[in-house]
């Protein structure tokens, strides 16, 4: 069948979905064409009379060729569908960037039917989450990932190269202030236009990275000494503590630098940015210029607070921080309904630091935001990444401090997380205490009902331990309860707790919510729970909280079973 018989093939069996795919063809092994759909036609924007004299290879690029070439031997050999990814250029020049699937036909031996999709919209925005991945929002500058990448290569060509090179940390005294006095949209200009201004005071080979909040990384190439790291700390500060002007108001800045160079005497280690984070508290605690390099000293010449606080810092610079999940499942039947998401801090020194500790110094350090957000982040694409791997969960469970139910930019933060991530907004569930819904009731309305209007759901965490009343729980739009495990731990044994377990499960009907029961940890407490009209069941009976991979492993060995959809 040649290509100019197509008004005779409408009946092919293949029609009825040519118009639902970008591109449908039928080659020869020498990769002539055939037959093509009219969509296809269309798609890649020739004359039919043009195909007639060239084969599917002239239409890749000579970089794909060998691609193309592989995919269609390995489905003439194996007689298999076989899939590649490369360019098909359109109307000679415009190169689009397509999938292609390839088989045998089974109706003509010798001949290869291929379909294609354009695929090159996902790769747009594939390379537009690259981006988000690796700059941040607000300055437009690197961001701390993209930091870590650029110090390894620095590192790497001083050494390679023979030359030193300088880290440093920048960071704005007490920019809370500003936040506090003239409003975060302020407070976010002041920061966009101190980017501006690290930009200018640095040469084109300087990188310059916004790591946190009101903190800024940059790295200097080829240094010759400590003099010229410490007259280039000075030009950097001169140029922040220039005057501010917002709405007529003057304000001022004042900095703190730290600063470790690589390799040097004193800089016997290569963690750099946790002797980045050293240096600036040192400089911290310098009268005048705070201005500190890096010195190595021995252990215990601070507190340990002070010492767990300033790791914390540097915790996050080295990606030490991880989600770990656990399970939410149906008490009946064990299956997995849901994740909950949870923080875990593994220092290189301490090892596993308690979640109670690390929360509060966050908390202190004005941190919680930020990991806050990262791990909603985080819990997003990981449900994306299961998806595709097969394993498909109804949600994940993330909770929300205090300080971040408070914070005016919390609702965008919840939004940029389901742009950046694509995740559906009903597929995350944020547990709050009933502390932060008492602590302002009307504020506490207002932000959940814009948030479930977009699709979020709500649960109260660690249930029973506030003061909440039916009245208040009334008013607010949540989706569940949960039950806090200190009345589990004795569920067998305490009529008192079975009373209040019987009372909450009573509550959560009456309000038509959801009902989990953390901390189960016996097939005892289960059938309590599940004698009560308990649903929904979490704790080491089911699993533990486990690393990615691990409960990834579970699902796909069936000792965990998603729920089915």
């Amino acid at each position: 069948m040649r290509l100019d018989t197509l008004d005779r093939v409408c009946a092919d069996p293949v029609a009825s979905f040519e118009s639902a795919i970008d591109f449908f063809a039928r080659i020869d092994q020498q990769g002539r064409f055939l037959y093509i759909s009219e969509p296809g036609l269309a798609f890649i924007g020739y004359h039919r009379e043009y195909l007639r004299i060239v084969t599917l290879r002239d239409l890749v690029p000579q970089e794909d060729v060998s691609l193309l070439e592989a995919c269609l031997r390995q489905a003439q050999q194996t007689g298999e569908v076989q899939k590649c990814t490369l360019h098909l250029i359109k109307t000679l020049t415009y190169p689009r960037l397509v999938e292609l699937r390839v088989a045998p036909d089974a109706t003509e031996p010798g001949q290869l039917l291929v379909v294609g999709h354009d695929v090159s919209a996902w790769a747009d925005n594939e390379q537009c989450l690259t981006y988000a991945m690796y700059h941040d929002v607000l300055t437009g500058l690197d961001n701390l990932a993209s930091a870590r990448h650029e110090i390894e290569r620095a590192k790497q060509e001083a050494l390679d190269k023979g030359y030193r090179v300088a880290l440093l940390q920048i960071d704005i005294d007490e920019f809370h202030r500003v936040n506090q006095a003239f409003g975060y949209e302020a407070g976010d200009r002041i920061l966009h236009e101190t980017a501006l201004r690290l930009k200018g005071a640095c040469h084109a080979r300087e990188f310059v990275a916004r790591c946190y909040s009101d903190a800024f990384l940059i790295l200097l190439r080829d240094v010759p000494d400590r003099g010229y790291v410490e007259e280039f700390a000075r030009r950097v500060s001169d140029a922040i503590q220039l005057p501010y002007s917002h709405e007529g108001q003057t304000l001022q800045l004042s900095v703190r630098i730290g600063a470790v160079l690589f390799p040097d005497r004193a800089n016997g280690c290569d963690q750099l940015l946790h002797h980045v984070d050293e240096a600036l508290a040192q400089a911290g605690r310098n009268r005048g210029y705070s201005f500190a390099f890096y010195e190595r000293r021995a252990a215990g010449n601070r507190p340990d607070t002070l010492r767990l606080e300033s790791d914390l810092h540097s915790g996050i610079r080295n990606g030490e921080f991880s989600l770990h999940y656990q399970p939410i499942v149906e008490a009946r039947n064990g299956q997995v309904t849901g994740i909950e998401a949870l923080m875990r801090w593994h220092h290189p020194v301490l090892g596993a630091v308690s979640p109670e500790i690390f929360i509060s110094l966050a908390e202190s350090a004005g941190l919680i935001n930020f990991l806050g957000g990262w791990a909603l982040k985080n819990a997003c694409m990981q449900l994306m990444q299961w998806d595709a791997r097969g394993i498909h969960l109804q949600y994940a469970s993330v909770n929300v401090s205090a300080q971040q139910f408070r914070d005016k930019r919390f609702p965008a933060a919840v939004r940029e997380a389901f742009k950046l991530t694509g995740l559906a907004p009903r597929r995350i569930v944020l547990e709050i205490t009933e502390s932060v819904l008492m602590e302002d009731p009307a504020h506490a309305k207002s932000l959940l009902e814009e948030l479930t209007d977009l699709g979020v759901r709500f649960a109260v965490d660690d249930f029973g331990t506030g003061y909440s009343s039916l009245a208040y729980l009334q008013s607010f739009p949540l989706a569940a309860l949960k039950i806090d495990r200190r009345f589990i731990s004795n569920l067998p044994s305490s009529r008192n707790d079975q009373a209040i377990v019987d009372a909450i499960v009573g509550l959560a009907g009456t309000l038509g919510l959801d009902l989990v029961a953390e901390g189960v940890e016996t097939e005892a407490q289960r059938d309590l729970l599940v004698a009560s009209g308990c649903e929904l069941i979490q704790g080491w009976l089911v699993c533990k909280a486990l690393p990615i991979n691990e409960l990834a492993h579970k699902f796909e060995t069936g000792e965990l079973r998603p729920l089915a959809s």
